[in-house]
């Protein structure tokens, strides 16, 4: 609220300045500066922290500092406080065109490593965060070729001979067509957008209400790492008591093609089982005193395992001695992998868990 109030202020310092043909605009510049200093601090005592929350962080500092320098720099053209040519008072604008361009190469980074990650099956990315991506990427590239354009076109204006010449007509046709795109991409991945940012502040405000409850040294161990509600079905299948990895479209067709024929055989076995009766309670037996020994947790011993380690994909512990084991050692105790997530699980369907929780580390 701050912030905006010192932009309006600042707006009209400068118009009165320019109707009463006054050469002050470098103190105009005190207002960007207070606001430029007070979302830096809201910034960094910000509590929101998700996969790309020091993303950005980064980028809305940098294009606040932008946004002050290019003041600072126009604000002494106009006042004649130094003999610069507006190429030299526009140098700001290539360290905000980098920006921009850095935005662009960064958003491709964070796309091909979510591909190449879904590829080798380390984990799954929600199709919401896909357009999100895509989303934004478009956003960052198109401006970039308008900032482009549009120095091009303003230092031709200004007299100079550019070696590239962009006209005004293909200019504006340019904006005009890619604002239609905008609005095309808005309305097809808008929905995503918003269910996905939805996501992340739900699960961060859940963190923050759960952390105004807890002692000091109990927030800060949480900071390490991040626990948030498996939005969209993560299905793992069960190879061993301990080994667990990430279902495909074929266990699932299996595992529904076993339920149909387990349906139609239904009537048949009934007879079996009933002329084999008390060979099939022995049986149950034996069962259930070796599901007594797998339905407990290979560490403590007490609680249910309901929890697999992510990457390697091993299982057979409680979550508390998965976490316990994350914050201490940071290594699988099979494998010695790194732990990044732990899944805690459910049971979906006979060797089938469903994923209820997702907790990331931040090593």
């Amino acid at each position: 609220m701050v912030d905006h109030v010192l932009h309006i202020m600042a707006y009209n310092f400068v118009i009165i300045l320019y109707y009463t043909n006054l050469q002050y605009y470098i103190f105009g510049n005190l207002f960007f500066l207070l606001s430029f200093v007070i979302r830096t601090k809201e910034s960094c005592q910000s509590q929101i922290t998700h996969e790309y929350s020091s993303i950005i962080r980064f980028l809305k500092t940098f294009y606040r500092f932008s946004q002050l320098i290019a003041s600072v720099c126009i604000s002494l053209k106009l006042s004649k406080y130094v003999e610069w040519t507006w190429p030299q008072a526009f140098w700001w604008y290539w360290m905000f065109l980098s920006a921009l361009v850095g935005t662009s190469f960064t958003l491709i980074i964070l796309l091909l490593s979510k591909i190449i990650n879904e590829i080798f099956k380390q984990y799954q990315t929600v199709p919401q965060e896909y357009k999100s991506l895509l989303w934004a990427l478009y956003i960052s590239i198109i401006s970039s070729a308008l900032s482009i354009m549009w120095i091009i076109n303003t230092f031709n204006i200004l007299g100079l001979d550019m070696p590239m010449v962009i006209g005004e007509v293909l200019f504006y046709s340019t904006v005009s067509f890619n604002l239609l795109i905008f609005c095309a991409l808005t309305k097809l991945f808008w929905g995503s957008v918003i269910d996905y940012c939805a996501d992340i502040l739900q699960s961060q405000t859940n963190d923050i209400e759960s952390q105004r409850e807890l002692p000091a040294i109990q927030v800060i161990q949480q900071k390490q790492f991040e626990k948030r509600k498996a939005v969209h079905q993560i299905i793992l299948k069960k190879l061993s008591s301990a080994f667990f990895r990430l279902t495909t479209k074929e266990d699932l067709l299996q595992q529904s093609q076993k339920t149909t024929d387990l349906m139609t055989e239904r009537g048949q076995t009934k007879k079996i089982l009933q002329t084999t009766e008390v060979e099939s309670k022995q049986l149950q037996d034996n069962q259930n005193k070796l599901n007594e020994s797998n339905q407990k947790c290979i560490i403590c011993c007490e609680n249910p395992p309901n929890a697999v380690l992510m990457i390697c994909g091993h299982g057979g512990i409680c979550y508390k001695c998965g976490l316990e084991m994350a914050q201490k050692s940071k290594e699988c105790f099979l494998c010695r992998q790194k732990i990044v997530f732990i899944y805690e699980i459910s049971n979906f369907n006979d060797d089938l868990m469903k994923v209820v929780t997702i907790t990331k580390f931040n090593y």
